[in-house]
């Protein structure tokens, strides 16, 4: 089958959550079908080559700022995807907005197959501005949606009843191995939404070394606060999705404590797969992924005291850690790329019917 992939930001560039995911989608699809990745140009992309199982067109845009970077991808992307439209049998668009409104304009406009994926901040975040929310009610009301959790099912339904929605959770590599190390884990942008300050506010209170895997623009002050409250923390800074697994086999638990927009967070899986217990705020798919009391534990966003109760529960309590990491290294088979592609294929088939 010819496949499209349209999503907006792609590694080496940005790496983030949708963007590693969807890199290694391509990877695992390319093997079996013709795929083409449709996403943002940048400067750079000469120096890098991350598509061997697959194709990338990228598409210009202007990077003057972000509103402009993304409505210029947005007016030219229809463009782009004609031009190679016999070689489209079907365009999957990560994220509902602005993604998945460009798939519903090329199905109105030439008959393209298409669906869109809900990956969690297009949803939570984009839903509460008014035109913003028009362009995602259209998707929802004229086509099929898929979304990564149950528990994101339920919200997306509450809003709009009527839409048509699968649950397709995110995939991860099943490597085979117990990750042996001392250290609290945290990978992720450094960026407000992630609530790392009260990772680092809780840490104060346990004992143990934190490791902060990931950049962005509260780096600074998140430093500053680690120092001012004397805790044993390291930032290692920005490192390539193939290397996160090196840091994850350093930790004894993983820690995502986000206060707003998740989805079906990749590195959960990620920590999982290595048989990382992991303390997380219960948002978005969260709950679907973290069973509270077998593979971790859930808390409330912004709570500093539980998250330290729950990290210290699990690091001073040796017998309950191996409980809980072979529950981890039993529950994520379940998110094999094998099985995760075999559903991803039968939402290839219906739309093509």
């Amino acid at each position: 089958m010819k496949i499209a992939i349209l999503v907006k930001e792609f590694p080496p560039e940005v790496i983030g959550g949708t963007e590693v995911q969807t890199m290694r989608m391509a990877e695992e699809l390319g093997r079996k079908h013709e795929v083409i990745v449709f996403t943002k140009r940048y400067k750079s992309d000469a120096k890098y080559n991350y598509h061997k199982h697959y194709g990338i067109v990228r598409i210009p845009n202007i990077r003057f700022n972000g509103f402009l970077s993304t409505l210029t991808f947005v007016l030219l992307t229809p463009f782009f995807i004609m031009k190679y439209r016999k070689k489209i049998d079907v365009l999957q668009c990560m994220m509902i907005y602005p993604n998945g409104f460009i798939g519903l304009l090329l199905n109105k406009l030439f008959e393209i197959p298409f669906f869109s994926w809900i990956r969690g901040g297009d949803w939570y975040f984009a839903k509460n501005n008014r035109i913003k929310r028009k362009m995602i009610a259209s998707v929802l009301r004229n086509s099929l949606v898929v979304v990564q959790s149950n528990e994101i099912k339920k919200d997306v339904e509450s809003e709009f009843p009527e839409a048509n929605l699968k649950i397709i959770p995110n995939a991860v590599d099943i490597l085979g191995i117990r990750a042996n190390g001392e250290y609290i884990i945290f990978v992720g942008n450094l960026i407000e939404r992630k609530g790392v300050k009260y990772l680092i506010k809780a840490m104060k209170n346990v004992k143990g070394k934190l490791i902060i895997v990931g950049d962005g623009p509260e780096r600074k002050k998140l430093e500053k606060l680690a120092q001012s409250l004397e805790v044993n923390c390291e930032f290692v800074g920005a490192v390539a999705p193939e290397k996160v697994s090196e840091y994850l086999m350093k930790g004894k638990l993983f820690v995502l404590p986000a206060v707003k927009g998740e989805g079906f967070p990749n590195v959960i899986l990620e920590a999982m797969s290595v048989g990382l217990p992991v303390v997380a705020t219960s948002l978005g798919g969260i709950p679907d992924l973290v069973k509270n009391g077998e593979t971790g534990f859930l808390v409330k966003p912004a709570d500093v005291e539980a998250l330290a109760g729950k990290i210290t529960e699990i690091v001073n309590n040796d017998s309950l850690w191996s409980i809980m990491s072979d529950n981890c290294l039993k529950e994520v088979k379940r998110y094999s790329w094998d099985n995760i592609i075999r559903q991803i294929e039968g939402v290839y088939e219906s739309c093509v019917e």
